[in-house]
């Protein structure tokens, strides 16, 4: 991560002022863990600006909206957490050490979006819609204007566990392990990461105008997490049940609140009460959910691709923006779900109840189960339809 000042020409040098950019560098990296190691990149996050002596209104902060990140070239493994985002300064210094790959990543966007006030100014990044983690660099985007005058900028990078997403591990646990052990599995090492790897902020940077510079703050170390983490892993590892909530109590998981930005692929969870969840961006590719309760739940954002929720209870869940791409929703209710944006191609649509559903530019097509009545109320109701 790198903050500039670039002087804004001026015809009156006592009002000189400064214009504030940055750049982040996002990529998925390699972290040691428990003698193997786990590849994680990021969902999302938060940058924080802390500033002393200046303000950066609301009003005319520029980084708000979709951006698309240039591509970068893929490197080898770096060896700090906390290198996830580097500038370009650091990669210079340090290429004479590392390999670098031929491949580059591919063009995604980054949506932000601005919060808090004057003197406490934040940015919330998030990935495009279909895309698992981010990467690409945000280059020397503005984020607004100041008076050039005495300051100080500390900027944070920070994310929450929901901002985690793990792609790969390696020598962490057998290969036979169930998706459900596999998903709590994951859980158990992102809250770890989080906790203990990348905290208190994943990247850090200054910037200081006619002030001294100050240190970065130390990372807390807690010297027995890692033996706890593996104790925890093992249990979950030698286990006697498959269920999920039996297996998310042994590792004092939390349903509702744990699983936000979660993988939960391929799982079998029949039934299961996850009513008033938060499961903001979770994955839940391929799993059996039938008859399982979200009513209420938070699942904006949330993968579904071929999933089987038939029976299953969404009343007043919010669907916003998930993708349902070929799954089953039939006997479902979605009686006053919001699905406002949501991806419904392909779905199973027998029986289903959108009673009070909002369907606004929710997108359908090739439904089975879909008669030409239901479409038309749908229709009307702000759906869209496309060709498949």
């Amino acid at each position: 991560m790198q903050l500039e000042a670039i002087p804004v020409p001026s015809v009156a040098p006592q009002t000189q002022q400064l214009d504030i950019h940055l750049s982040l560098n996002f990529n998925e990296h390699w972290e040691p863990l428990l003698g193997g190691r786990v590849k994680f990149g990021l969902q999302g996050g938060t940058l924080k600006l802390y500033l002393e002596n200046c303000e950066i209104p609301v009003a005319s902060r520029q980084l708000v909206g979709s951006f698309k990140l240039l591509p970068i070239k893929e490197t080898l493994p770096i060896q700090s957490s906390a290198e996830i985002l580097v500038t370009e300064s650091q990669r210079g210094v340090q290429g004479g050490e590392k390999a670098e790959k031929t491949k580059e990543t591919e063009s995604i966007f980054c949506h932000v979006s601005t919060i808090s006030d004057d003197t406490t100014p934040a940015w919330i990044f998030s990935v495009e819609q279909g895309k698992s983690v981010l990467k690409g660099l945000l280059k020397s985007a503005k984020l607004g204007e100041i008076a050039a005058k005495e300051f100080r900028i500390v900027a944070a990078f920070e994310v929450a566990k929901e901002d985690i997403y793990l792609t790969d591990a390696e020598g962490l646990w057998p290969h036979e392990i169930t998706p459900n052990q596999h998903s709590v599995l994951e859980r158990i090492l992102t809250i770890y990461l989080q906790e203990n790897k990348l905290k208190p902020a994943l990247s850090w940077a200054l910037l200081s105008y006619n002030l001294p510079p100050i240190e970065q703050p130390e990372e807390e170390i807690v010297p027995e997490a890692e033996s706890e983490l593996q104790e925890m892993v093992d249990r979950i590892i030698s286990a006697e049940t498959d269920n999920f909530a039996e297996l998310a109590k042994i590792a004092n998981l939390n349903p509702a609140l744990d699983f936000a930005g979660g993988s939960l692929r391929g799982t079998t969870l029949s039934a299961v009460d996850f009513s008033s969840a938060n499961l903001d961006r979770a994955n839940f590719r391929g799993a059996t959910l039938n008859d399982a309760d979200f009513s209420d739940a938070n699942l904006q954002n949330a993968k579904f691709g071929g999933a089987d929720l038939s029976g299953a209870f969404l009343g007043n869940a919010d669907l916003s923006g998930a993708d349902l791409h070929k799954a089953s929703l039939a006997l479902a209710n979605l009686s006053g779900a919001n699905l406002s944006g949501a991806n419904l191609i392909e779905v199973n649509l027998t029986n289903t109840n959108f009673s009070g559903a909002n369907v606004e530019s929710a997108r359908f097509g090739n439904n089975s189960g879909m008669d030409e009545e239901m479409q038309v109320n749908l229709q009307q109701r702000g759906a869209i339809f496309q060709e498949v």
